[in-house]
């Protein structure tokens, strides 16, 4: 693999949170070349819903202004940033499909996500898609609150595996507090992208590439999943923008 370039950035401020002017494959860039180099990388995935829901959410704001990365997640907040040289979103199952492509041989993977059998899953599919690709652990969280105690037998766990990029599907807010909970104890990056473990495991149909970065992939995903996804779009997109607005520079 080629060197991997320091990627410099501007940031930009959504809802009063920095998000960094990248694309994927600089995203991704960095996020490998921490796991290689084997330093700590606090990543968030930032799309409307989740920025939506700062100003009522102490302990969100605090990991997403405490982490090292925060990446566009949707075209609203990719277009907030189109000055500072944004040109679309970060997507979490792309993000997940570049840093493998781009680390196979020399990063493995840890899958801690989804709903029971999900991460497996996943992980065959990871390895049908990218050649040499390494998958050293995966793991279906508890429905229940993630104690101390637990995430201190993750770290082990994690350590115990050889893995040099920890993956968090748990979904918007609840990832981004582990992942702040965890960047202090992992020397390795750690990323939340939510639902690429149901779009890579192939329990969830992914929105068509034709939708993808249109700023319509929330409907699709609403149509498919309206009982679990209408207050995340039909709420939280309304409270997203005035959050936004509220907080213009």
């Amino acid at each position: 693999m080629a060197e991997l370039a320091d990627p410099t950035a501007t940031t930009y401020a959504v809802c009063s949170v920095p998000i960094t002017a990248v694309d994927t494959t600089v995203a991704a860039t960095r996020i490998v070349r921490d796991a290689i180099e084997g330093r700590s990388c606090q990543v968030h995935l930032c799309n409307a819903f989740t920025l939506s829901l700062v100003d009522q959410d102490a302990e969100l704001r605090a990991a997403l202004t405490g982490a090292d990365l925060n990446l566009a997640d949707g075209v609203p907040v990719a277009r907030m940033g189109r000055r500072h040289g944004m040109t679309g979103p970060v997507r979490g199952s792309e993000l997940v499909g570049k840093v493998a492509t781009m680390g196979s041989g020399q990063v493995c993977h840890y899958l801690y996500g989804g709903k029971e059998g999900v991460a497996e899953l996943m992980a065959e599919s990871l390895r049908r898609q990218v050649p040499g690709i390494q998958v050293v652990g995966t793991e279906t969280p508890p429905f229940t609150p993630l104690t101390d105690e637990h995430l201190t037998g993750l770290v082990a766990r994690v350590r115990d595996a050889g893995a040099t990029i920890l993956w968090i599907g748990l979904g918007t807010p609840r990832q981004d507090y582990v992942v702040h909970r965890l960047a202090a104890r992992l020397e390795m990056p750690i990323v939340p992208v939510g639902a690429a473990f149901d779009f890579w495991s192939g329990t969830v149909k992914e929105a068509p590439r034709l939708i993808q970065g249109s700023g319509l992939e929330w409907l699709y995903r609403l149509a498919a999943e309206p009982r679990r996804l209408w207050r995340r779009y039909l709420i939280g997109n309304p409270r997203f923008l005035l959050s936004a607005w509220r907080h213009r520079a």
